[in-house]
Formats: C-alpha cells, sequence, structure tokens
C-alpha cells in the first residue's frame, strides 16, 4: 500500500484491509472483486491485483512469506526496493532498501547529481546505502532513510536545519534559495495530459448499466459507467448529445487532468453492451462494486438525477386499486 502512496491516506486502508483478509490463507481464498473492493480509493489498482496474486502463489505452495531478497522477488509487484524493505523490517536481514527518497537523500549527502541517468549511478547510490547500513537494525535504519525522505529532506521544501545529519551532507553545506527551489538535477515534472470523457449513466428497469474494466492499464478489473473520449471529431458529430447531461466530473491522476461529462439517459438510445463484462445493477450493488474514485464523483453527479427518476417511475408504476362493491 505504501508504494506511490503516503502514509497518512494509507493508515485506514490498512487496518480495514487486515481486519477483512487477516492471513495470507484469506487473502488467497478471496475474490478478486472482494479484494479490489477493500482497496477502493487507494489508486494504483495493480498493486492490489499483485498482492491477491503473490498470496495465490503461497497458497499453492502451502509457504509463508518467503525471508530473502531473491525469493520475495519472484512475487508478483515485488521490485529490489519492496523486496529489502519487507526482508530488512520483517525478518531483520541486511539489506539497504533504496527508492527515490532515499536515492535523493544519499545523493544530497554525497553531492551526487539526483537525476539518475545511468545504471552505474544507480549502483553507486546502492552501494553507498549498503555502506551505510546498520547491520544490527537494518530494519529500523530502513524506516529511518524512509521517514527523513518524507518529513525532512523532501524534494523541494527541505529543512536543512533539523536534519541530523546536516553536519556530513554536502548539500547543505552548499544549498542556497535558488538551490532549495529547484536542487540542481531535479526535472520538474510534467504537467498531466488533459482528457475529456463522457460518462453515461443508461437507466432501464430501476437498473443501471455498469461495465468492467480490462484486467490490465488505468483501473484495471474495476467497474465504470459506459464512457468514450471526446475528440474534435467525435464532438463535431454530436457524440454524447443523448440522454440528460447533469454535471462535469474533474478528477486529477498523476498522468492525466480528467474532465467528464455526465449524462443520465430513460430513453430508448442504442445502449452499448458489448461482452459478457456488461451487466445492469440497482444502486444498491452498484454501491458494493469496486470502483475508482473517479467514477464515484461521477455516479454522485448523476445520483440526484437517478434517484428522481426512480421514484417517479415507482409513483407510477402503482396502479390505481378497483373500486370494491359492497354486498346489499
Amino acid at each position: 500500500m505504501l508504494q506511490q502512496t503516503r502514509v497518512t491516506t494509507v493508515l485506514d486502508y490498512y487496518e480495514r484491509f487486515l481486519r477483512r483478509f487477516p492471513t495470507l490463507k484469506a487473502l488467497a481464498g478471496a475474490q478478486r472483486q472482494e479484494v479490489l473492493k477493500e482497496w477502493e480509493g487507494l489508486g494504483y489498482y495493480r498493486r492490489a491485483v499483485h498482492l491477491h496474486e503473490a498470496a495465490k502463489q503461497l497458497s499453492l505452495r502451502r509457504s509463508d512469506l518467503p525471508e530473502s531478497t531473491e525469493e520475495l522477488r519472484r512475487l508478483p509487484g515485488v521490485g529490489s526496493y519492496t523486496a529489502a524493505a519487507i526482508a530488512s523490517i520483517a525478518f531483520g536481514i541486511p539489506v539497504a532498501a533504496v527508492d527515490g527518497n532515499v536515492a535523493r537523500i544519499l545523493a544530497r549527502l554525497l553531492g551526487l547529481p539526483e537525476q539518475r541517468s545511468r545504471t552505474s549511478d544507480t549502483r553507486r547510490l546502492q552501494a553507498a546505502a549498503d555502506a551505510l547500513l546498520s547491520k544490527s537494525r537494518p530494519g529500523d535504519f530502513n524506516q529511518a532513510w524512509m521517514d527523513l525522505g518524507s518529513l525532512i529532506c523532501t524534494p523541494r521544501a527541505q529543512s536543512c536545519p533539523s536534519c541530523p545529519l546536516r553536519g556530513e551532507c554536502h548539500f547543505a553545506e552548499t544549498s542556497h534559495p535558488a538551490a532549495s527551489n529547484n536542487p540542481t538535477g531535479v526535472k520538474r515534472k510534467k504537467a498531466p495530459k488533459l482528457a475529456q470523457w463522457t460518462a453515461t449513466v443508461y437507466l432501464r428497469r430501476g437498473r443501471m448499466l455498469v461495465r468492467r474494466r480490462p484486467e490490465s492499464g488505468l483501473w484495471s478489473g474495476l467497474w465504470e459507467f459506459p464512457t468514450d473520449e471526446i475528440t474534435p471529431n467525435r464532438r463535431a458529430r454530436g457524440f454524447g448529445a443523448h440522454g440528460k447531461f447533469v454535471g462535469i466530473v474533474s478528477h486529477e491522476l498523476t498522468h492525466l487532468s480528467l474532465r467528464i461529462r455526465v449524462r443520465v439517459s430513460t430513453g430508448d438510445h442504442e445502449v452499448p453492451i458489448s461482452d459478457k463484462s456488461s451487466r445492469w445493477v440497482t444502486v444498491d450493488q452498484f454501491s458494493a462494486l469496486p470502483v475508482s474514485t473517479a467514477y464515484r464523483k461521477v455516479f454522485d453527479k448523476a445520483r440526484p438525477c437517478v434517484e428522481f427518476t426512480l421514484k417517479n417511475r415507482a409513483m407510477a408504476s402503482i396502479s390505481t386499486p378497483s373500486p370494491v362493491q359492497i354486498g346489499v
């Protein structure tokens, strides 16, 4: 969960996830959709898929979590950094865990370029981390690096006066106000690409049409409303004009800035059911499905219109009672 996500965001998810899946056996025996549902809102859903696959592999082998970094790296979704973190923190194996935060600290400490462009740079930083590692308390040492990178030696707001390494740090000795805003070698992130979509909530007989996304790519395996990207050509043809427009949802991702136009369709328009990944669900059933935060926003935007429509149709379906004849 901590891959690419802040600790403060993870805490509640972590505790809830462990209550739902307290053991590897419990996780391995769960359905993929159950796992994704508990992960809902954390993003980077391939992590949940990998975690589930790893649990199933260990269950089939009837083995516990391996202790060596070599064996850990054979599990789905476990790279060098994650393997080192698990091995050192869980089992006390003396191996340094180097991710982007740790690499940044080491580069500043030693006066190396922060932007690693060559394999040799990565190896040099790993060697430096290995040399500094506490062999008696490797887990605590690695976690101390993590905290230093997240709280003090951050990418653009360094707190050098508060840093316990300031007396030994090359960056602290040579930095100046301009450098603290954009340290040497750090490339600014590109602005996310703007994408415009139309999501349509199709209503038929008290149910909404949803479809499941592919097992790879963005929001893999999660459920959504039928969606199409708006392009200049499609807009010119009046794309997405059917149904009632109820608003626009904005959602920011690392690489995408989404603007989703939300519509609710209750007419006789063609319904885009393409394969068995589509299904009709009630509002309650939709709430139980694993859905990305973006499409929770879409539903929240559409919900007043959906509930108003369902209520009116329910009232209209109530037939007027026949007169009762009273015998004389």
